[in-house]
């Protein structure tokens, strides 16, 4: 079993939305736990970082649009920032 531990959050592209739009940063530290009788074995996993990008009507009602995971398509953080200014512009001021 894969545990998630999120370790850090922030928003990014601050001023550079729209409203009730938010681009999420995530980082996450991970652990694999295997359970052998009464005990528990944990190994830790590579982190895994997330940007998400989510919208809605308001704050409290948001949605995912698009969730990037780096070193999958993209490598860092600064290259998903490129492609959402990029491709997602209609939902940028």
């Amino acid at each position: 079993m894969i545990v998630k531990d999120l370790v850090e959050t922030r928003e990014l592209m601050v001023g550079e939305t729209s409203e009730n739009v938010v681009v999420l940063y995530e980082r996450f530290d991970n652990l694999d736990c295997i359970g052998k009788g009464n005990d528990l074995e944990q190994m830790e996993c590579d982190p895994e970082e997330m940007v998400q990008i989510l919208a809605g009507c308001s704050h409290d009602s948001l949605t995912n649009k698009k969730t990037y995971v780096v070193g999958e398509q993209f490598s860092s953080v600064e290259e998903i920032l490129d492609d959402i200014r990029a491709n997602y512009r209609h939902l940028l001021k």
